[in-house]
């Protein structure tokens, strides 16, 4: 099992109480802060190796992948010659969101459950800098 439904396990098993179910919540909110800095960083070498893109998490297929605009667009032509409208509506959406997305301080999470489809603009943080060159070279 991945680290992140490890952590969405725990996060909902607790039967901790008082101060030892605060500490069990810090610790937890430190796990989980260790695992965005990880999708982070995953999204920023999907970008530098792909192009403006988004790092696609499928927790119903539990399966994580970057998505590269071309690749979308590809997908977008097969979908559309398939008639595929929930997967052509959800594409569509994806590129709108990787069109207007500020590439000099976010990357793209994309997240995928039964209970939808949904996309974040998450902040670079310390990775700003080389994000930064990142949108220059992609603007440029």
């Amino acid at each position: 099992m991945s680290r992140r439904n490890d952590l969405i396990n725990q996060l909902i098993a607790s039967d901790k109480f008082g101060p030892e179910k605060a500490q069990e919540q810090k610790f937890l909110l430190a796990t989980a802060e260790l695992i965005l800095s990880d999708l982070v960083d995953i999204a920023i070498s999907g970008v530098e190796q792909q192009g403006a893109g988004s790092l696609v998490i499928n927790l119903m297929n539990d399966s994580t992948t970057f998505m590269s605009g071309s690749s979308i667009e590809f997908d977008i032509h097969v979908a559309e010659r398939e008639e595929d409208g929930e997967i052509l509506e959800f594409l569509r959406g994806l590129m709108s969101e990787i069109d207007e997305n500020d590439w000099s301080t976010n990357v793209l999470i994309t997240l995928i459950s039964d209970a939808g489809t949904r996309t974040f603009a998450v902040e670079a943080g310390r990775c700003q800098e080389s994000l930064r060159t990142l949108a220059e070279k992609l603007s440029g």
